[in-house]
């Protein structure tokens, strides 16, 4: 009974369907809470309840796990910190309102790295997410809850994505991951940590229910100025909706499609991940696509960059919890001593790592060694993967050069190699999207495409032909 509703995709369920397995979806997440600490805040079965017989709507008897930077009014968004510990944001994100108009029901808020940095799920105030595969082994992150919740027996869920924060725990955890293009999805209630590459993005276990989530989460919202709107949002959002509902003839679709791949970026990740990768590639061609090897060591500049601009904006936006306005607070004799103690005691270790590393990359005198010429080399590596997108219409990379570290293995700055892959669509606004490929050693790993601007529907369309041949998305972890 637990693995019924996993069958199918959610878009295929009928009305009875959606009732029948509304419970067995929240005990799913309780196990995912209660095993593997995937979330921080989950509701009760009251609510949940109350909630899903007066909703209406095509999503109408999804549970949705959401990731805690993301507002929810009156539910607890803690950022993971003890910060934001006792925050009820008295509004909802975009994506969160609409997602509720449209049937579905927040079951709760992921757990995630602290304010979104991290890559393994480990810096959260509230413990580490475990992998649903192997429990000594990190989900990757930072949305480690979201991914988690949704490999452990879940359907569809929220993340955000900095430089690879969907992409990377879709990767470890064996589900799709999508970072959206720039500028499509509403950053409207996402708690800011690096706003010039963030996006808030769907994760998933089938690829049409990823379209159809990501289908709703393309609405426009004029409260964000980022926002892209034009043509090219209703040609995708039509071609999204012909994905979710199968109209779409996937053999067809691949025919003649060339994707690039730079092998010598791609040495190096580890042995066992370069066979799976190119096994997924020699796949693709056999379905009649075109695969290149391309020149692109530029994008080795591109992990340095991400991190100097990723640092200078956290340590920014993060000025504002000082303890005076909102968010945890020590009271002290004086203002300066009540602001240096909240911060010092609020904030975990990596957080005030990157505070104060970019502080210090955009103090006067130094800007210009560090910041600013880390634009100006995201505007050189952003023009070069132009240049390469212009002649393909995707470019491969793994997901992650190494497969789930353990716990405590690769924490703090040692760990930041992992996002050599992740950050690079991040710095140039592209869609990118990871899916499964397949299993090493009872582990599951992740191949990345990275696409043209707006060409979502492409790469899910990618995770639509892979599936069912180099994954299983009814494969999940831990028997029945």
């Amino acid at each position: 009974m637990m693995r019924m509703y996993l069958d199918k995709p959610f878009v295929e369920w009928t009305t009875e369907e959606r009732e029948k397995y509304l419970m067995e979806q929240y005990k799913a997440m309780l196990e995912a809470e209660k095993r593997l600490n995937a979330f921080i805040t989950l509701r009760s079965v009251e609510e949940i309840e109350k909630e899903f017989h007066v909703a209406s709507g095509p999503l109408k008897g999804l549970l949705l796990p959401v990731k805690d930077n993301i507002s929810t009014k009156g539910i607890l968004t803690t950022c993971a910190s003890k910060m934001l510990s006792n925050y009820k944001p008295p509004y909802n994100a975009h994506v969160v309102d609409v997602l509720l108009r449209v049937g579905a029901v927040v079951v709760g808020k992921t757990n995630m790295d602290e304010f979104a940095m991290g890559n393994t799920g480990e810096t959260s105030f509230y413990g580490p997410t475990r992998n649903p595969w192997d429990i000594d082994r990190v989900p990757g992150g930072s949305s480690s809850g979201s991914a988690v919740a949704v490999a452990w027996r879940g359907l569809m869920a929220l993340g955000s994505d900095t430089g690879g924060s969907i992409r990377q725990p879709a990767g470890y955890t064996g589900i799709l991951g999508l970072k959206p293009t720039y500028g499509m999805v509403s950053r409207y209630g996402l708690v800011s940590y690096a706003e010039s590459l963030e996006q808030i993005g769907p994760l998933a276990r089938y690829s049409r229910d990823l379209a159809m989530l990501y289908y709703y989460l393309t609405e426009p919202d004029e409260r964000d100025i980022t926002m892209a709107n034009g043509v090219e949002r209703k040609m995708m959002r039509e071609k999204l909706m012909r994905i979710a509902m199968d109209e779409v003839d996937r053999q067809r679709a691949m025919e003649d499609t060339i994707i690039a791949y730079p092998s010598r970026l791609v040495d190096e990740a580890d042995e066992s991940i370069q066979n799976k990768f190119y096994d997924a590639l020699e796949f693709l061609r056999e379905l009649g696509c075109y695969i290149e090897d391309v020149d692109a060591d530029f994008l080795r500049a591109s992990l340095a960059a991400y991190y100097i601009i990723a640092m200078v904006e956290a340590s920014s936006n993060l000025a504002r919890y000082d303890g005076s306005n909102y968010g945890y607070r020590i009271d002290a004799y004086t203002y300066w001593d009540m602001v240096g103690r909240s911060r010092i005691d609020g904030f975990g270790e990596e957080v005030k790592r990157r505070i104060i590393m970019g502080g210090f990359a955009s103090s006067k005198g130094y800007e210009g060694r560090y910041y600013i010429r880390s634009l100006k080399v995201r505007r050189w590596i952003k023009n070069n993967l132009l240049n390469i997108l212009s002649r393909y219409r995707f470019l491969a990379l793994p997901t992650s050069p190494v497969m789930p570290p353990k716990l405590g293995e690769v924490a703090g700055p040692e760990g930041y190699v992992q996002d050599i892959y992740t950050v690079i669509p991040n710095l140039t606004g592209h869609p990118a999207i990871s899916i499964p490929i397949g299993f090493v050693e009872g582990l599951p790993l992740g191949i990345q495409f990275i696409g043209r601007y707006y060409d979502e529907p492409g790469l899910i369309l990618l995770a639509r032909v892979l599936e069912g041949k180099l994954y299983d998305p009814n494969n999940v972890p831990g028997g029945d």
